[in-house]
């Protein structure tokens, strides 16, 4: 990789990486531990992942990225986004459940995967000089970083309080603030977001309003594929996304929302809360939740719950969505002299 990289972007490589490994180090020392991982069992960020329906805002969360051309021309020019979108989609949820329910040492191999990742992700853009002003653009800019993360964050919050419950203003505090550990698990240090959940959405709503965002070709190419794909082609995607985004957005990308689309959003909305709450918990929560419960109990020498144990049996055999590496029932013991 390195020999194929122009002089300055591998200068700007070199320093992209030491500042990833005090991101690093920040993770360290502010982890909840190793059985608990990056952010343990009594945070909001559980809290708020653990519900599958978080899953549904993923389409939101690239529309608003890609809107920033920056990001979609990285997309467009260095992922198989084109030919290989579901498994694109598996790859990058995987990795999510991994950074947030893995153990310490699963989350942290995670970063570091995604960083490297984000390492091969650069290239020329077509005209005016890009965020860093010599007119390249590069996956780990920390103003795109910033931008990506900013569209999760407020995309996790929107759908769980659409589809789930409202949230009280400490916990969304809260959860902002767990927000500095995924920063840095980007590749952002705590003092390059905003300090508060109020400064955040502060500078998150100029953003949406302002004209550093713009959909152009590229961007529309993309939405397009998104919405005919063969796993998301059909109203109820299109319903979904554009139920979800911001009333600019959605005319932009010219998703439908007449009188028609607003009825049915009200009734896929409430007919969607009512299922989750009537469903228990225990069924409703991904495995990737059972199989952390399961890895703190045993560190605890505590048994797992049913539901854990047979999750946890079954994806050591087949693929379960929404779940990490299987837990090992029994650690490996030390060897003793």
């Amino acid at each position: 990789m390195w020999r194929s990289m122009p002089p300055d972007v591998q200068q700007q490589h070199g320093q992209d990486s030491e500042h990833f490994r005090k991101c690093l180090d920040y993770l360290r020392e502010h982890s909840a531990g190793e059985p608990e991982g990056i952010y343990g069992p009594d945070s909001m960020t559980w809290v708020l992942y653990r519900e599958p329906v978080i899953l549904l805002g993923g389409l939101r969360a690239i529309l608003l990225q890609i809107a920033h051309p920056a990001v979609a021309l990285g997309v467009s020019q260095n992922s198989n986004f084109r030919g290989d979108l579901l498994g694109r989609a598996r790859r990058t949820y995987t990795a999510m459940y991994q950074l947030v329910f893995g153990g310490l040492r699963e989350a942290m191999g995670a970063a570091k995967r995604v960083h490297s990742i984000h390492s091969r992700v650069y290239g020329p853009l077509p005209a005016s000089p890009g965020p860093g002003g010599d007119g390249r653009y590069r996956a780990n800019d920390p103003l795109l970083l910033r931008w990506v993360l900013a569209t999760l964050i407020d995309g996790a919050l929107v759908v769980f309080e659409t589809f789930v419950r409202p949230l009280s203003l400490e916990d969304k505090r809260r959860y902002y603030q767990e927000t500095r550990l995924a920063a840095a698990q980007f590749g952002l240090l705590p003092e390059q977001m905003p300090p508060t959940l109020e400064a955040f959405y502060e500078w998150y709503d100029e953003q949406l309003a302002g004209e550093t965002l713009r959909v152009g070709d590229t961007a529309l190419e993309l939405a397009s594929l998104l919405f005919n794909s063969p796993f998301t082609r059909g109203q109820f995607d299109e319903l979904l996304t554009a139920g979800l985004l911001p009333e600019r957005w959605r005319e932009t990308y010219g998703l439908a929302w007449g009188t028609g689309e607003q009825r049915a959003w009200k009734l896929l909305k409430g007919t969607m809360r009512r299922a989750i709450n009537l469903t228990p918990p225990t069924l409703r929560y991904v495995t990737a939740w059972h199989q952390a419960q399961m890895r703190l109990a045993l560190a605890r020498g505590k048994r797992p719950t049913v539901m854990a144990r047979v999750l946890n049996t079954l994806d050591s055999y087949v693929d379960v969505p929404f779940s990490i590496r299987p837990v090992a029932v029994k650690a490996p013991t030390d060897d003793k002299d």
